[in-house]
């Protein structure tokens, strides 16, 4: 009970203290918390009983505490430590007592005692800190005694030991240089005499030879009788700010001179001898880098010879000091020039001129780039001391501005000259005062205008605007800062003449205008030349289809435009350039095209659209005038037509189509009138045709059959049919005809009479006739490999095909692909087809015939049927033409030709045979006359190739039975 009541009073007394206590045990638990330290902690005291106390805080803010508190309990003595605390953001101070059950602590806030003993620490060394940078010392001289006291910082600005120093003025004396002593000496007399405030600089020479400046600033004492006793002062090293003050304005000199342009070699010297001012005893010497050589640059007190000698050094490892750094552009410091490995090769030169170290640091150009070299050369071996190397560094970035300053200089110089060469015009415009700051002499030559002209001339003057421009466009007024822009304008010489400038300029930020210009006139003629004959044939001078597509575009754009299309062609005009020759074919078109051209109203267009085909289109007229239109066309072009050594008397045939009615296109227009106008000359020449809509509709049905045409081929939708042929005597099969069908996957079975024209039409023929030939082939070799023999297939050629140059080897990469004999193909071909270019047809003809197959005329006697041509032709076989097949024998007629064909057929020494026999009267009667072979309807149908095999087995129609 009595200890209840001792601990509660010692919980009253702790209450009581205003510091904050705690106790921890030997665990470090907290067993006793007061108020204060509640507070202090940011804890309840119920918290932290029982708890650790390096747990409940974080371990870094406790640390310096944990680590006093358990060496304290260590050692089991008191302990203080003071330390921040991060948690409250001040400094305390906390003392330990620790006891064997553990430790009592007891906490003082000292934040601000501590906050004012840093402020003091901070100034105090900030004090000592100024005194070291300020280079300041103080000094007192007895007079009577002649004894000077120095402080410390003075002793080391003079470089002496105070135990090696007479206290005196006369050592004083003898430190300061020769040149200031008497100066010096005088100021200090007359301040004991007057006993006024003095001061001065001075020179000083310290023991090791280094010479400092000094200011010193001074006050007399005098006792009650006015006599000095005492003269005290102070004294400042400014060593560095006087050289500074000497380096800055030497390179504010240097800098001029580069500014003012200079020679670089006196840049160089300056900067030289600028070094050799600042360091006494210093030799520089300036190496300029030509690619792999050192060119003497600048060297005011090295021996001449010498720097002839290294002139043109060629840079490397161990190229001396300057070789050496101008290869790896790192600094090389030469001690002694006797001993260094770099001067193997140059030390006898460099030591003949006493020189004994070399100290060399590379100049680097604004890329980083080495530009040259600085080499400080001394009479005596010697290290660089650190104020040396500063200024070295100081003076290199002048040395490389110099150099690239120079080099730009005479890039500037040689541009300046190409642009006075240039026979472009450049020139630096001022869109605000309208006038021109700079330009070459091209702007002169161009506009006749000397140079003062041009410079007080407002370049609007003579810089206008195209025709029809606005003359803000001459020259933009106003252009953004780095924005580039690129315009056309006229300029107008001063004697009148104009010239087309094409322009690129380029803005800066202080508004004036780069600029460079072109003269494109030339060039614009000459386009404008390309455009027009782009546009307009170069024989007739008339626009080109292209204009007549526009033009009719335009027409049509109107929902009340009644537009007219009339084609003019030429007839027979290939007989003219046969005839007279392609030169006075090419006159007489001029001629017909300015006739045409006259014969029309200045409103409407006349073009060339091909060869010998003109048209044009009109609006605004009735059907009566334009039939009028184009009769007056036709008639222009009958009027003979006279030129220098001809006169020839012309023919023309016209073809008219009208929109809407023949289509609402251009070239649904002019492909109608094209229409008509072959019509005219398919009707006898001369004549006018009208398109019609029955043309309209075989017109678009040849434009839809061709447009899918080319896709039949690629899809498989052509096939080929076999029909048999027999030898009239004994009705012996001899062979098929392969006949050409289109199964078309959008309109069915095409009829070959519908779309062999278009076919021709689109020059499609020769692949078409390629593919018929491998089909043929490949069917040959089918049924020859099914054992069947004694037969041939024929193919029908066109006249395209004939006329093809590689029909020949086109035929025998078939048969060589197929393997099968050349005699079991027989090409069939028509009179037609013979007639034209006869020396090709001969040629080809003889080529197939030397591949050993079969030709035949077919569709013989309704052609020309000239005995002369099919004498010179290798043909084996006549086919008489169906027509006269059809009425025997009935017709009389029709028996006699029949009978003279087979009859000239076989004193030819050619098979006859005939086609479109459908009759047993006709099979009788042919045979009766003669014929050899037998085709049609009454001896077989074309059929498939799977359904075509079974007329091998003999199958006949049953008359023929």
């Amino acid at each position: 009970m009595g200890s209840c009541r001792y601990e509660l009073a010692s919980s009253h007394a702790f209450e009581r203290i205003a510091e904050a206590y705690v106790a921890l045990d030997v665990e470090w638990r907290y067993t006793y918390v007061n108020a204060a330290a509640a507070a202090f902690l940011g804890r309840s005291a119920e918290e932290l009983l029982g708890k650790c106390a390096w747990t409940e805080f974080p371990e870094e803010t406790v640390r310096p505490f944990r680590a006093a508190y358990e060496q304290a309990m260590a050692e089991q003595r008191p302990c203080m430590v003071e330390a921040w605390f991060a948690p409250l953001g001040r400094w305390f101070a906390s003392w330990a007592y620790p006891a064997p059950d553990g430790i009592t602590v007891l906490f003082q806030d000292i934040d601000a005692r501590k906050r004012e003993e840093l402020r003091l620490q901070t100034q105090q060394q900030l004090m000592e800190q100024a005194q070291q940078l300020m280079h300041v010392g103080n000094w007192s001289w007895d007079v009577a005694a002649n004894h000077v006291a120095w402080s410390d910082e003075l002793y080391r600005i003079y470089g002496v030991d105070p135990a090696q120093h007479a206290a005196n003025v006369e050592a004083y004396l003898a430190l300061v240089h020769a040149d200031d002593r008497e100066r010096v000496l005088g100021i200090i007399q007359r301040a004991l005499h007057d006993g006024a405030a003095f001061e001065f600089e001075e020179r000083i020479v310290r023991p090791d030879g280094g010479e400092r400046t000094l200011y010193s600033r001074g006050v007399v004492e005098t006792d009650a009788d006015g006599r000095v006793t005492r003269l005290l002062g102070v004294c400042q090293d400014i060593t560095a700010r006087k050289r500074e003050e000497r380096m800055s304005a030497g390179l504010h000199q240097i800098l001029l001179d580069i500014a003012a342009h200079k020679p670089l070699a006196a840049s160089l010297e300056r900067i030289a001898c600028q070094h050799e001012v600042m360091n006494p005893g210093s030799l520089c010497s300036l190496l300029v880098l030509d690619g792999q050589r050192l060119l003497h640059g600048a060297a005011p007190s090295l021996p001449d010879d010498y720097s002839k000698a290294i002139h043109g050094l060629v840079i490397g490892e161990g190229r001396g000091s300057c070789g050496t750094v101008a290869w790896s552009g790192k600094r090389v410091v030469v001690e002694d020039i006797a001993t260094h490995p770099y001067w193997e090769d140059y030390r006898e030169l460099a030591m003949s001129y006493g020189l004994r170290a070399c100290w060399s640091t590379a100049v680097p150009g604004s890329h980083g780039e080495v530009l040259g070299t600085f080499a400080v050369y001394y009479r005596e071996p010697r290290a660089p001391q650190p104020d040396e190397l500063a200024s070295i560094d100081r003076l290199i970035p002048l040395a490389g501005i110099a150099i690239e300053s120079a080099r730009l200089l005479g890039r500037l110089r040689e541009r300046d000259r190409f642009f006075e060469m240039s026979q472009e015009i450049f020139c630096i415009l001022d869109p605000r005062s309208e006038r021109l700051v700079q330009f070459n002499p091209c702007l002169q030559r161009l506009t006749g205008y000397g140079e003062d002209e041009l410079k007080t001339l407002g370049y609007r003057q003579f810089l206008q605007p195209l025709q029809g421009g606005d003359a803000s466009e001459a020259i933009p007024t106003t252009v953004e800062p780095g924005q580039t822009r690129e315009f056309v304008n006229r300029c107008v010489a001063k004697d009148g003449s104009e010239h087309l400038l094409e322009w690129t300029s380029f803005a800066t930020s202080d508004g004036l205008l780069y600029a460079v210009a072109r003269d494109i006139t030339e060039r614009h003629r000459v386009e404008q030349k390309l455009i027009h004959a782009a546009s307009h044939d170069s024989i007739s001078g008339l626009p080109r289809r292209a204009m007549l597509d526009e033009a009719m575009a335009r027409m049509l754009d109107s929902p009340w435009s009644e537009a007219w299309v009339v084609v003019v062609g030429l007839d027979r005009f290939q007989v003219v350039n046969e005839s007279v020759g392609h030169v006075i074919g090419d006159d007489v078109l001029r001629r017909v095209a300015d006739r045409l051209r006259a014969a029309v109203d200045a409103q409407w267009l006349v073009t060339r659209i091909a060869g010998d085909k003109f048209a044009m289109a009109v609006d605004g007229m009735n059907h009566e005038e334009v039939l009028a239109l184009a009769e007056r066309l036709r008639a222009e072009v009958a009027r003979p037509i006279e030129g220098q050594d001809y006169r020839l008397l012309l023919t023309a045939s016209a073809g008219i189509s009208h929109a809407p009615v023949h289509g609402n296109t251009p070239a649904a227009l002019l492909r109608g009138a094209e229409a008509a106008m072959v019509q005219a000359k398919r009707d006898g020449r001369d004549r006018i045709g009208e398109f019609s809509v029955a043309q309209k509709r075989a017109l678009d049905e040849r434009v839809m059959l061709g447009g899918r045409l080319r896709d039949a081929l690629r899809h498989d939708e052509l096939v080929l049919y076999f029909q048999p042929q027999y030898r009239a005597l004994d009705h012996e099969l001899t062979g098929f005809e392969g006949l050409l069908r289109w199964n078309c996957g959008e309109l069915g079975q095409v009829s070959p009479a519908r779309f062999i024209p278009v076919a021709e039409a689109l020059g499609m023929m020769p692949e078409i006739g390629c593919w018929v030939f491998a089909q043929a082939a490949r069917q040959m070799r089918e049924w020859l490999d099914r054992g069947h023999r004694g037969f041939t297939i024929a193919v029908n050629v066109s006249a395209q095909q004939v006329q093809h140059p590689h029909l020949v080897e086109q035929v025998a990469e078939v048969l060589q692909r197929y393997n099968v004999p050349a005699a079991m193909l027989d090409i069939e071909m028509t009179e037609s087809a013979l007639m034209e270019n006869v020396a090709r047809i001969r040629t080809t003809l003889a080529g197939l015939k030397s591949l050993g197959v079969q030709l035949s005329l077919d569709d013989f006697g309704t052609g020309y049927s000239s005995l002369a041509y099919l004498k010179q032709f290798p043909i084996d076989k006549l086919k008489i033409d169906q027509s006269f097949v059809r009425d025997l024998p009935a017709d009389e007629d029709d028996c006699a030709i029949v009978q003279t064909i087979i009859e000239l057929g076989h004193q030819l020494g050619m098979l006859v045979s005939a086609e479109g026999v459908e009759t047993q009267a006709q099979a009788a009667f042919l045979a009766g006359l003669g014929c050899d072979e037998l085709q049609g309807y009454a001896l077989g149908m074309p059929l498939p190739v799977m359904d075509a095999e079974r007329y091998f087995v003999g199958v006949r129609d049953s008359f023929l039975v």
